[in-house]
């Protein structure tokens, strides 16, 4: 306010200056100075005026930029918030419905405030789209087509957003027509990923739901470029070894007791053999059988009917129920594997 006193103050006193000067310096004849006076002002007041309108356009028109600015950059940020997340939840291929409701709150706190009703209208009934196929939680029903249906509702929500918000992007059909096929080489995999998971956890359950605590850890294994599960007897450092459980069609699946004799040598006397792969199995518990009894992780059809149902209550994990069978009945000259592990600690002492 002071501001603005003060130049209202200095064009008074330049006004009154500037007439002072006419008339001391006889510039301007007295008689005609009422008329060139009015004159000036009048030209002042125009001028004046038209400078006032132009600035506040002016003014009026950067601050409106820079508002449009600052509304653009707030909608880029929370469409990409929202895009992020869309991807975010869609990365295992499945939607929840806790995972949906996260994105309803999102359109209703970030997107409705800065999109077109329309969009909006778009963008929620693809969502409704989606929650027809969303699971309860993250259970094992995995569908290609499920899938592919989904992957383009989000594909519709995204070209919405990228129309909103004026970006020349769109994801067109022959985009998502190759993004679709990328996609259903990459299923097959997302499922041996969760199938893997689920089996070693089912495989877990039903031998701790059956055996007295005489196997203490279970775990996959890798040797070279093959998987194994391998079952820790007690606290020794004795194994079950199963596996390879990914292997060719119609090869057999190894059941073998072994430890790593470089490290153990007390268990000597029951070493299988000198050299070669059976060197660290123990004599007798080699047991080759037919591998299309038991699951195969490099069968994608048969895996796909499996990842189906491991779920279910009657599931039977064949893999699983033939290790116990091996671990409670296996013997050598007499002795259980327990009777071994015994014998060996005690004259180890």
């Amino acid at each position: 306010m002071s501001s603005k006193n003060n130049i209202t103050s200095a064009i008074i006193i330049n006004v009154i200056v500037f007439f002072v000067l006419l008339i001391v310096t006889k510039l301007v004849n007295l008689e005609e100075l009422p008329t060139q006076t009015i004159g000036v002002l009048f030209g002042g007041v125009i001028t004046a005026l038209i400078t006032y309108f132009l600035l506040i356009g002016q003014t009026q028109a950067e601050e409106h930029k820079e508002r449009n600015v600052k509304v653009f950059e707030e909608k880029s940020q929370r469409f990409n918030t929202f895009i992020n997340k869309l991807w975010e939840i869609w990365d295992d291929r499945t939607v929840e419905l806790e995972e949906l409701n996260e994105l309803i709150k999102l359109v209703s706190r970030d997107v409705v405030l800065y999109t077109k009703p329309e969009t909006v209208d778009i963008i929620l009934s693809n969502l409704i789209d989606i929650a027809e196929h969303a699971k309860p939680d993250k259970t094992n029903s995995r569908d290609a087509e499920v899938t592919k249906l989904i992957q383009q509702k989000i594909f519709n929500i995204i070209n919405e957003l990228a129309k909103d918000i004026g970006l020349g992007g769109e994801i067109k059909p022959q985009i998502r027509s190759k993004l679709n096929l990328l996609e259903e080489k990459v299923i097959p995999y997302l499922i041996q990923k969760d199938f893997k998971q689920s089996f070693l956890e089912h495989f877990k359950n039903t031998i701790f739901n059956n055996d007295d605590n005489s196997i203490t850890k279970i775990d996959y294994k890798k040797q070279g470029d093959k998987l194994y599960i391998e079952c820790r007897i007690k606290e020794s450092n004795v194994y079950l070894k199963i596996g390879p459980l990914d292997r060719e069609p119609h090869q057999d699946i190894l059941f073998t007791f072994f430890v790593e004799f470089y490290q153990n040598r007390q268990y000597q006397i029951y070493r299988d053999a000198t050299k070669g792969w059976r060197k660290d199995c123990l004599k007798g518990s080699v047991q080759w059988e037919k591998g299309s009894n038991y699951i195969n992780f490099s069968d994608s059809k048969r895996l796909k009917e499996e990842y189906q149902i491991i779920n279910r209550s009657d599931y039977s994990n064949s893999l699983a129920e033939r290790a116990l069978d091996l671990y409670q009945h296996w013997n050598f000259n007499g002795k259980n594997i327990e009777d071994i592990i015994q014998e060996v600690e005690k004259n180890n002492l």
